[in-house]
């Protein structure tokens, strides 16, 4: 049997060994639910340098509860099925299936404790508080994760950061023990003490991805807490001289929605605690092309921390949420007829001039441009689409009425879709017979 591991190196895969199939379990610490294996002994090899800091156990028998399955099949493809899956898919070789495990493992653990909320992006220790790095396409988080644990940065996470309010009300960032992914082939923009820190660390790669192993002191483990010090969003370009800039509280709590996947918890909750940390923690924006310049100016910008911590206080249930559970979710498909107003239970966060909405199903937030956000407003009172049309027309007479009644129209049906109406029912009235 080869090893699937060297220092200074990728090695790719050799092909799966559909004869040496091994039947077993798999359960992660702080993840009640086990995933069934059935895989070769390279797959089973492949683990530690994957989940390095994240505990974890293969037994051969089992009672507990499983909720997906890892299968090698006879054609030398790996197939990974759950009930949370819509579909059966399938890996060319063990490193591309472990990543989708990785992925379905961070959302059972939201699954299991839906009071967790998780953001898409990396984060790192600086002094003494966290720094996270909400993923943006193309923008070099893995890169700059790697990079930075070169310089001496320690790592909680390269990919998924769940976060946990404490009964202090400090908001946490949770370390997932997962070690760092970078796709191929590596960009020159790494650097030079990137490169050298990856030759003496356990590589595991494939045409597409490498894992590249951290020692204990690099990286957070499983389950380690540091309160959430800012948020830095990245913008890679090339030639760019590493700058950092102020962000607006409505572009950070955008992006931050839009990173965020928990769905387990209410969308009021989560878009409460969202506006809360772009409010009351940093928010910046790194442009940046080479990787160690960018970190040094990320050292300098976050030597120390100034300001305490702000405290978080999860807001009150509404009395129906409490009382029986999540408001019924009512989607009105058919808006050309009737007034409508705003369904019930409905949260609205304003910031910087830009409006969220969450759903009453408790699980969908909704951005407003600036067309909506009106339209919403005119509806706090019972409106209709040809009301609604009349006050726009009134308001903006230089409108051409055809395109203010499709965008009218549009929006309510969004509306309605997302179940964020109530319709105004006619009264009904009695007539008495003499």
């Amino acid at each position: 049997m080869h090893s699937p591991l060297n220092y200074g190196r990728g090695v790719h895969f050799i092909k799966a060994n559909v004869m040496d199939v091994k039947h077993k379990y798999l359960f992660l610490e702080g993840i009640d639910a086990g995933i069934t294996l059935q895989v070769d002994s390279l797959f089973l090899e492949s683990l530690p340098y994957i989940f390095s800091h994240w505990p974890y156990e293969i037994v051969s028998e089992t009672k507990r509860d499983l909720f997906a399955r890892m299968e090698l099949k006879d054609n030398g493809r790996f197939y990974f099925t759950s009930p949370f899956i819509d579909s059966q898919d399938s890996y060319r070789d063990a490193l591309n299936a472990i990543c989708a495990l990785v992925a379905e493992l961070a959302w059972q653990r939201l699954r299991e404790d839906p009071s967790l909320l998780c953001i898409h992006g990396s984060a790192a220790d600086f002094a003494g508080r966290l720094v996270v790095f909400p993923a943006t396409r193309k923008a070099g988080k893995s890169t700059l994760s790697v990079a930075m644990a070169a310089a001496g940065i320690r790592m909680f996470t390269d990919d998924f950061l769940p976060i946990s309010v404490e009964d202090d009300g400090i908001i946490r960032g949770v370390s997932s023990g997962v070690s760092p992914r970078l796709r191929l082939p590596l960009p020159d923009q790494i650097g030079e003490t990137a490169k050298a820190f990856m030759a003496q660390r356990p590589l595991l790669s494939n045409k597409q991805y490498t894992y590249v192993k951290p020692l204990a002191s690099e990286n957070g483990h499983f389950g380690e807490a540091m309160p959430l010090g800012g948020f830095v969003f990245l913008e890679r370009s090339d030639g760019a001289t590493a700058e950092i800039t102020e962000i607006s509280t409505a572009d950070a709590l955008k992006t931050l929605i839009y990173q965020n996947f928990s769905r387990a918890g209410n969308a009021g909750d989560i878009l409460a605690m969202l506006e809360f940390v772009a409010t009351n923690l940093p928010c910046y924006l790194l442009k940046y092309d080479e990787a160690e310049p960018a970190i040094a100016l990320l050292g300098r910008h976050f030597a120390s921390w100034d300001s305490p911590l702000p405290q978080y206080h999860p807001r009150a249930k509404l009395t129906n949420e409490a009382e029986h559970g999540a408001i019924p979710f009512i989607r009105h498909e058919d808006v050309s007829r009737g007034q409508f107003t705003h369904a019930e239970g409905v949260q609205v966060v304003s910031t910087d001039g830009k409006r969220f909405l969450t759903g009453r199903n408790g699980q969908s937030i909704h951005y407003l441009n600036e067309g909506a956000a009106l339209i919403w407003q005119i509806l706090s009172e019972p409106t209709s689409v040809e009301e609604a049309v009349e006050i726009l027309l009134a308001a903006f007479p230089e409108q051409a009425q055809t395109q203010v009644e499709q965008d009218v129209l549009r929006c309510f049906k969004d509306f309605g879709n997302n179940g964020l109406l109530h319709k105004i029912e006619p009264a009904t009235l009695n007539s008495a017979v003499g």
